[in-house]
């Protein structure tokens, strides 16, 4: 775990590791698949990450969970990394949705996981931790997070969140602790706690300690 004295610190030392991944991911392949969480902990990185000098239009962009909610709903994680990510220098990135099919959730995941067929073996991944333990849309005490935490049959899930929007997509846990680069940020002394408490606790984020690259902390929330 690194710890920082101030958010912003975080942030800016975050901000530099994500875009030299990108950096070398593109010097060596050509290219370069991104996976980014939703919620207003990590936006601070993504405004910071959209001023970075890079070749945006080698990078592709998705997301690591989605709430089943138009792409102009206040709770879409789509609409929140384009408006934190999609500007300034990497105003036309390609950012992927997970919703395409906002009136069939079923059909949806069924055409996202073709669509995201891309990001199968992704270069970097960016997680986030709720109060709970959760990380994505893998949430304790639901069947179909559970399952989604262990299938590696499928790149996604629908699952079911204990709070309003309810309907949930998330990627699959194998899919996200495969990525070559996996990185945690959390806030505040709470989120440690629950996530040092996690294994005993068999909280959802307790999976994917072993395969995090770096956990990204400070004590300011």
């Amino acid at each position: 775990m690194i710890e920082f004295a101030s958010k912003i610190e975080l942030e800016v030392a975050l901000c530099q590791q994500i875009a030299q991944d990108l950096r070398l991911s593109i010097e060596h392949k050509g290219s370069a698949t991104l996976l980014l969480s939703g919620g207003s902990t990590p936006s601070g990185v993504y405004r910071l990450l959209s001023q970075e000098n890079l070749d945006w239009s080698k990078v592709h962009v998705g997301l690591v969970d989605e709430r089943f909610v138009p792409a102009d709903s206040p709770f879409s994680n789509y609409k929140l990394l384009r408006e934190t990510l999609g500007q300034n220098a990497a105003k036309n990135v390609a950012i992927y949705p997970m919703v395409l099919t906002a009136s069939d959730y079923d059909q949806n995941l069924k055409e996202i996981e073709m669509a995201y067929r891309i990001f199968t073996d992704p270069d970097i991944c960016l997680l986030g931790m709720g109060p709970d333990g959760h990380t994505a849309s893998i949430f304790p005490n639901d069947a179909a997070s559970l399952n989604a935490n262990t299938n590696q049959n499928s790149l996604l899930s629908n699952t079911n969140a204990p709070a309003e929007p309810n309907l949930r997509i998330t990627f699959n846990g194998p899919v996200l602790r495969r990525a070559k680069h996996l990185y945690l940020m959390i806030t505040g002394p709470q989120k440690k706690a629950i996530f040092d408490d996690s294994d005993q606790q068999q909280l959802p984020i307790a999976a994917f300690k072993k395969a995090l690259t770096h956990t990204f902390y400070t004590s300011a929330s």
